[in-house]
């Protein structure tokens, strides 16, 4: 009896663990497409240091971590102020109710089987301990596809970005008429233009491309902050620095297509050779090893007779 309501509330505590999950993700998902509209949403960047007071009292380490973590945030485009604070909370909201679920099936295991109660657990701990992971690296694996997604965004962005230069935009307007133009085709890259463009009117454009290509750790992302903070400081063309950067980025694309291309051919080279071999040899040779079988069985056949 006891073990069938350890069973009844594991299942009710995982199921409501997986729930929470799933509600807590989308919360932290929805303010990015909130960003156009302000509301409550503000860029990690653009808050002081007094937001963030737990980081200031806490030690070098603790705040280096804290940093990382911001930055993971900001990079898998979670943008809301207490952004890290839902997460944390999250995370240990999660460890804490296993643990006690995993407390609760152990001592009513234990009243009838003391062994069963130590294994329930060892597995507990070892689970406890894989959910404290699976946040972070579920945030981790976010954040790369999203750098992935602005990498392929970047060449239209900049062609867009082009057109505006040349009809006599300045750059700042260039980039809100860019994010707001990209909003539908390519959403991650239009709220990092977004609040590029932010920054520029609170701040400066330098220091707005700063924190993009400190966000945005790729290297188009470095190549253009680089590119369009030198036009600034020199005074040069920016509108024909970056329709060469375009098309220098297309032109890597395009090489770096080509060599993936290159590389699948000698990639696919082992499967097939594992894969058809076998049934290759069973075509050729199966017909020869049967008449070589057929043919040294009718030799022992006679040389017994004889």
């Amino acid at each position: 009896m006891f073990l069938d309501f350890a069973t009844i509330g594991a299942f009710t505590i995982a199921f409501l663990i997986v729930y929470s999950i799933g509600m807590v993700l989308t919360r932290l998902r929805r303010p990015t497409q909130q960003l156009a509209g302000l509301g409550d949403v503000v860029p990690a960047d653009v808050m002081l240091p007094v937001g963030r007071p737990s980081a200031q009292l806490s030690p070098s380490n603790a705040e280096a971590s804290f940093e990382q973590l911001d930055l993971e945030l900001s990079r898998a485009g979670w943008y809301r102020v207490d952004a890290r604070e839902r997460f944390l909370r999250f995370r240990g909201t999660l460890v804490i109710s296993w643990s006690l679920a995993t407390a609760a099936a152990c001592f009513l295991l234990a009243v009838e089987d003391f062994l069963l109660g130590a294994k329930v657990a060892l597995v507990g701990g070892a689970v406890a301990i894989l959910i404290w992971a699976l946040p972070r690296l579920y945030l981790r694996a976010a954040g790369q596809s999203r750098l992935k997604r602005i990498r392929r965004a970047i060449p239209d962005a900049l062609d867009l970005m082009t057109m505006c230069l040349s009809g006599g935009l300045p750059l700042n307007r260039a980039f809100r008429y860019v994010s707001e133009e990209l909003a539908s085709a390519h959403p991650d890259l239009s709220t990092e233009f977004t609040i590029v463009q932010r920054h520029g009117e609170m701040r400066s454009l330098d220091f707005a491309f700063r924190q993009f290509a400190k966000r945005i750790d790729v290297p188009e992302v470095q190549s253009l902050s680089a590119l369009v903070t030198q036009s600034q400081r020199l005074g040069t063309d920016i509108s024909t620095a970056i329709r060469n950067y375009a098309d220098n980025t297309r032109l890597r694309r395009r090489q770096s297509a080509d060599e993936r291309a290159n590389k699948a051919s000698v990639k696919m080279l082992f499967p097939l050779t594992l894969c058809l071999l076998p049934s290759v040899f069973m075509i050729l040779w199966g017909p020869s090893v049967l008449e070589l079988w057929t043919f040294l069985q009718s030799f022992q056949g006679t040389a017994a007779g004889r």
